[in-house]
């Protein structure tokens, strides 16, 4: 019998805060994804339970708002729901088409949800709820920002899926690309400011700084939940790539453990491209920049701490090497 693999330390050198509404945020979400029949049976009731991705987004949003951030959280927890159900979905051959048609009806959904008439697919009236209550909070250039993100994830999941069905495993650089997206970070950074009542100014958030310090704040998250999250990957019974570990191993022709420190190098790296990205870009940052920066770092504290609370993956807190 095989080892277990060992995950390697990770380096997260930014400052814990209070949350204070991490488990209000939790409750409201089971509650949520059970009233739009997101979740259906008992088991998987204990299922999303036992995730807390409610937990994560209210400790992602631990000075905010406390309404927002339940929208941020309902919205994150949809995504990962939408995400295992078609774009990770072990059959890709049975998932391609009725994924591209609920793409569609999403996509009309998130343009114009007043005028749509109450969908009949609980995603679509999942997210048209979000969307009409997401409007109360948000103005319209956020909004929009919301929606071109989740228009550039159903993008990614569509090429995800591609891949599956053609058993297609990406090069590194393509899967840096690919994961940027389908690992909805980008999309949870839109609502950063919405969360905390305030508004970056447009010109701000689509300038080169922010690009850069929402990719690779990106960079950090993804990869860190591909190497915590490994040991879930690598028990799939086909040989499809799903993380960064996966993609090192076929690319390089190494085992797995060899894999998981490659990923973990380059996951320390992205932590120090970051660090060393919003220290310059803070001398010279406005405090509404400064703010949303501190909210992009809370965003990556909490992710590590919630591999201490969440049996979506076998990893424990310990295993995160803190600086």
């Amino acid at each position: 019998m095989s080892e277990p693999l060992l995950v390697p330390d990770l380096y997260c050198p930014f400052p814990r805060a209070a949350r204070p509404h991490a488990d209000t945020v939790e409750r409201e979400v089971v509650a949520w994804m059970e009233r739009f029949e997101l979740i259906r049976t008992p088991a998987e009731r204990e299922r999303l339970s036992g995730i807390r991705i409610g937990w994560l987004t209210g400790a992602a949003h631990a000075d905010g708002l406390l309404e927002p951030s339940i929208i941020a959280a309902q919205l994150t927890a949809w995504l990962t729901a939408f995400d295992d159900r078609y774009a990770d979905c072990p059959r890709p051959d049975e998932q391609g088409v009725p994924t591209a048609r609920l793409v569609l009806r999403l996509r009309a959904v998130m343009e114009d949800p007043a005028a749509a008439p109450a969908p009949d697919e609980p995603y679509c009236a999942g997210l048209r709820d979000l969307f009409l209550r997401l409007a109360a909070w948000a103005g319209p250039e956020q909004l929009m920002r919301v929606r071109s993100s989740m228009t550039e994830y159903f993008m990614s999941a569509l090429c995800q899926v591609t891949y599956g069905l053609g058993a297609y495993t990406p090069t590194f650089d393509e899967y840096v690309e690919l994961r940027r997206y389908t690992g909805i970070c980008h999309i949870v950074f839109t609502l950063v400011d919405v969360a905390r009542g305030f508004e970056l100014p447009g010109a701000v958030w689509a300038g080169p700084e922010v690009r850069a310090l929402n990719t690779a704040a990106a960079d950090v998250i993804d990869y860190a939940n591909d190497v915590l999250g490994s040991r879930k990957e690598f028990t799939h019974e086909d040989d499809l790539a799903r993380s960064l570990p996966q993609v090192l191993a076929q690319q390089y022709g190494c085992d797995h453990a060899e894999a998981l420190r490659r990923a973990a190098a380059i996951h320390d790296e992205a932590v120090r491209a970051f660090m060393a990205l919003a220290s310059e870009v803070r001398l010279a940052a406005d405090p509404l920049l400064a703010r949303y920066i501190a909210g992009l770092e809370t965003w990556m504290v909490a992710h590590f701490d919630w591999y201490g609370v969440t049996n979506r993956y076998d990893s424990h807190r310990e295993q995160v090497r803190w600086a």
